[in-house]
């Protein structure tokens, strides 16, 4: 597979690199047989991924992230001629434990201690929180090193163990409600309103590729926003845009928002 004709069309230099490394894997399966898996991936990824994968009918390919709900996913490629039940599968699945009781522990107090053991993002899949632990999908090369020495999360003392798949228990999303008028349906002004900051503020976070719609980098504060984009500011947070609504008297846009907390 051609890497510079398949990615073409993507401007992101992380992208990019991220898909030469997909045709990396696929092309090692082409060749030798062989069965070969990502590392996670975010929607927008898997997106790109499949649309190259796509264009080869000589291999096949399973998006896993390990739960029907996941966010983000390996993609597992081997030959055509084999199904993927036949594969022994690379996710690992941990819990981590500790009494919490009288401390609120965040996705990013649980992927700062994981980061801090020097694992890298890529490792790591859905971080998916409940009261008293956590769940976590990983990739089966870090699971016993995490088990070993992941004994603390934001100075609270953890245990950890591995779980089956079987075990995972998904997690509903707390949202708090927003409501708030911009002057235009703008990048800018939507995230000038989301976190109550000036609209300079929201152009150092966009000019500094720290902002996500719907997965996908966005460097253009003039990007228009529709309903349902999920919003990420790295920094600041996630949210999800409910309605880009009617006009006021006064000639601004209504928006409806709920900020994932």
């Amino acid at each position: 597979m051609d890497k510079l004709k398949l990615t073409n069309h993507i401007k992101d230099i992380d992208l990019k690199n991220k898909m030469f490394k997909v045709i990396d894997k696929v092309n090692s399966t082409l060749k030798n047989y062989d069965i070969k898996h990502t590392d996670f991936l975010n929607p927008y990824e898997v997106k790109n991924a499949v649309a190259i994968l796509n264009s080869n009918s000589d291999i096949k390919y399973t998006v896993d992230g390990g739960y029907e709900a996941c966010e983000r996913s390996t993609i597992f490629i081997y030959p055509f001629y084999m199904e993927y039940e036949d594969i022994e599968n690379s996710l690992k699945f941990i819990q981590v434990e500790g009494n919490f009781k009288f401390n609120s522990i965040s996705h990013k107090d649980y992927l700062g201690a994981l980061m801090n053991l020097g694992i890298k993002r890529e490792k790591v899949g859905d971080i998916i929180i409940h009261d008293n632990f956590c769940q976590v999908i990983v990739s089966s090369d870090i699971c016993d090193f995490i088990i070993m020495n992941l004994n603390k999360v934001s100075r609270n003392n953890v245990s950890v163990s591995e779980i089956s798949r079987s075990e995972i228990i998904p997690s509903k999303l707390n949202y708090k409600d927003l409501s708030f008028t911009v002057s235009s349906d703008r990048l800018d002004c939507i995230i000038s309103g989301l976190y109550n900051i000036s609209r300079q503020e929201s152009l150092k976070y966009i000019n500094g590729e720290r902002v996500q719609v719907n997965y996908e980098k966005v460097t253009s504060p003039s990007k228009e926003i529709d309903n349902d984009s999920l919003i990420s500011v790295r920094g600041k947070g996630r949210a999800k845009i409910v309605q880009v609504g009617d006009i006021t008297k006064k000639g601004r846009i209504k928006i409806q928002a709920k900020l994932i907390i």
